[in-house]
């Protein structure tokens, strides 16, 4: 099988063949039609985590495609079945993927694979911030830093699906399009300081990290929730203001990529790809940005 490689950190990805992996008993081996780009993916061939992952390795988390073959623990899916899911191991920018039982789903029968390959990672984010840590409640308040970003557009749809009362805060090339997200209210982060326009709210979600973790306190009613995908908090973070900071690293779960796939097919989940990009341009897609800001993930297509 072919497989986009990093064989050496900060150097361009290689297209390789491999040997077709096989199931273990808790894992299913996938098709893949689809990998999505994440800043993690980024991030590893840089060289940034090589205190943590091992090169040569094959890159990609996100996936789309149909089972193959399953391992004699898989009851929830089957050969044949066309699936979504995250490889917290790797691995899915190739033509076949092993993945645990907890990362693969059913795919969104509404979505194609370009589309459905673009929510995995960034959707469980999202939800796990929104619903698992902060707990967000109808009629709450949430400001949303970040919340054009792939993150952030599925925290402001989920939010609002939740009945909260929504701030989004992003670059102003954004604007247009946070506001198509249904946001109550928009914050320019090129013009405005979000203290100066917010008033209080209930929960913080953080996609961008750095000076937003104190600034975000001075917003925080009491007994409020900041919650971040985007930095490492110290264990007594907030407990000085009465409030509760917590981060997350993102555990995919089969129940909760249900939630998501139910969500997109009921037309309450809106998903956005910028571009896709064929396997022999990894490279490309792994470093590409859009001038003008437009929203969406980049994909692979892998034929």
């Amino acid at each position: 099988m072919k497989a986009i490689r990093i064989n050496e950190w900060a150097q361009p990805v290689q297209i390789e063949e491999l040997p077709q992996p096989t199931p273990a008993n808790d894992e299913a081996l996938v098709r893949v039609r689809a990998a999505s780009v994440n800043g993690i993916d980024r991030a590893i061939a840089a060289g940034y985590l090589k205190m943590m992952v091992t090169a040569p390795l094959t890159l990609g988390t996100d996936f789309a495609g149909e089972v193959v073959a399953v391992g004699a623990d898989i009851k929830h899916v089957k050969p044949g079945d066309a699936v979504y899911g995250a490889s917290l191991s790797r691995g899915a920018f190739a033509e076949y993927v092993v993945v645990k039982s907890a990362g693969v789903a059913r795919k969104p029968r509404s979505l194609d694979a370009e589309h459905a390959a673009a929510v995995p990672l960034a959707g469980l984010s999202a939800w796990q911030l929104l619903f698992n840590l902060a707990k967000l409640q109808s009629g709450e308040r949430i400001l949303i830093h970040g919340a054009g970003g792939g993150i952030g557009s599925f925290a402001v749809q989920l939010a609002k699906g939740k009945g909260a009362y929504v701030i989004g805060h992003a670059k102003a090339n954004k604007a247009d399009f946070v506001r198509q997200l249904g946001v109550d209210e928009f914050v320019n982060a090129d013009s405005q300081r979000f203290e100066d326009v917010v008033g209080t709210v209930d929960v913080v979600l953080d996609t961008v990290g750095g000076e937003m973790v104190e600034r975000s306190f001075n917003v925080l009613k009491p007994g409020g929730r900041f919650v971040t995908a985007a930095a490492m908090l110290p264990p007594d973070a907030g407990k000085e203001r009465g409030i509760a900071a917590m981060g997350i690293y993102t555990q995919p779960t089969v129940d909760e990529l249900n939630k998501l796939a139910e969500a997109i097919d009921a037309g309450k989940l809106k998903v956005f790809v910028n571009r896709t990009f064929p396997m022999d341009e990894a490279q490309t897609a792994l470093y590409y940005k859009p001038q003008d800001g437009a929203a969406g993930k980049v994909v692979i297509t892998i034929q």
